[in-house]
């Protein structure tokens, strides 16, 4: 049997103070360090050998992975770059306090917009932001998004995952830094949560979750946050916690 893992990144500046950061290219803060350590310890005490490291476009996905990698015995290949498991383009919230935003527009719509299934204010075509974003994905074109749904990152994200499983079921041990609304989709796609169900899934920086794959479809799993108690040095036990530890 092989494994699937998906992280989300440590904490960054932006998470720290509320901010929307989208396609913005954040670092991790002292913190982050310590969640991603974390989430390494976590991988190294599954017991698995990873083969295949994947990472995001954005700066703090990388540097989680380095921080978590370094926990491991056995050091897996160079990572593979995808932006299809990018942190969804937040579009003209980029930047934006959730505070701020929930004082003009309402808690509720900034719920929506941060949870849900809302695509956010397109950000404008000639927006400096938006001139970074395409400097950085060349390959992307004028097709780069200017704001995502959650559903939107479901479709891009399905054609990786489908690639990754593909991996898996040669046994290749794959795990996968990503970031909050991909660790969601992820989770939807391969758990088959609803769309309405979305919003329960709030993961904190560190946060992982492990997929043992007998055959596909995966069939069994585990979630955890990184170094909660719940890890068990057999990658086979299958038990979820500290859900209400999730960040809001």
């Amino acid at each position: 049997m092989t494994y699937l893992a998906i992280v989300r990144h440590g904490q960054t500046e932006w998470n720290r103070i509320g901010v929307f950061t989208g396609w913005a290219d954040e670092g991790l803060t002292e913190q982050g360090h310590r969640d991603s350590k974390a989430a390494g310890m976590a991988l190294a005490r599954s017991g698995v050998d990873w083969d295949t490291v994947y990472v995001s476009t954005l700066r703090r996905s990388a540097e989680t992975a380095t921080v978590a990698i370094a926990e491991l015995n056995h050091r897996p290949t160079p990572y593979i770059v995808d932006w299809r498991i990018n942190e969804r383009h937040v579009g003209d919230l980029e930047g934006a306090r959730r505070a701020d935003l929930a004082a003009t527009h309402g808690a509720d719509r900034v719920d929506q917009w941060r949870w849900g299934n809302e695509r956010p204010p397109l950000m404008d075509v000639d927006d400096p932001r938006q001139a970074v974003h395409r400097s950085r994905h060349p390959e992307l074109g004028m097709s780069i998004p200017r704001g995502e749904s959650l559903a939107d990152v479901i479709a891009r994200v399905q054609p990786w995952l489908t690639q990754t499983q593909e991996a898996v079921a040669a046994s290749i041990n794959v795990v996968a830094f990503t970031h909050g609304t991909t660790f969601r989709a992820i989770r939807m796609l391969i758990e088959g949560i609803a769309p309405e169900d979305a919003h329960l899934m709030r993961p904190a920086n560190g946060s992982l979750v492990l997929y043992r794959i007998d055959s596909l479809p995966v069939a069994h799993h585990e979630t955890c946050e990184s170094g909660c108690s719940c890890l068990h040095p057999n990658p086979t036990r299958l038990k979820a916690c500290h859900e209400s530890r999730m960040e809001y």
